[in-house]
């Protein structure tokens, strides 16, 4: 079930809102962003696939998406 006031979100708000978060220091799993967006798990992940192509996230081996920080940055185009 979507969280209230999540279901009138156009596409870019909720990416928008995704984004702030994680530049924030958030660090989410796929189903956190389900139950954020109002999303279906496909969906939350396909957002999240999208914004890794233009900011630093990923996904790490536990499943949870967070931002690269600048010095992981450096070390990973080394």
């Amino acid at each position: 079930m979507a969280a209230a006031g999540v279901t009138d979100q156009t596409p870019e708000e909720r990416a928008a809102l995704v984004t702030w978060h994680l530049s924030h220091g958030d660090a989410f799993k796929t189903a956190e962003v389900c139950r954020m967006t109002g999303l279906t798990r496909q969906g939350a992940y396909r957002l999240l696939c999208k914004l890794s192509r233009v900011i630093p996230v990923y996904q790490d081996e536990s499943g949870v998406w967070q931002v690269l920080a600048y010095r992981e940055m450096d070390a990973a185009v080394e």
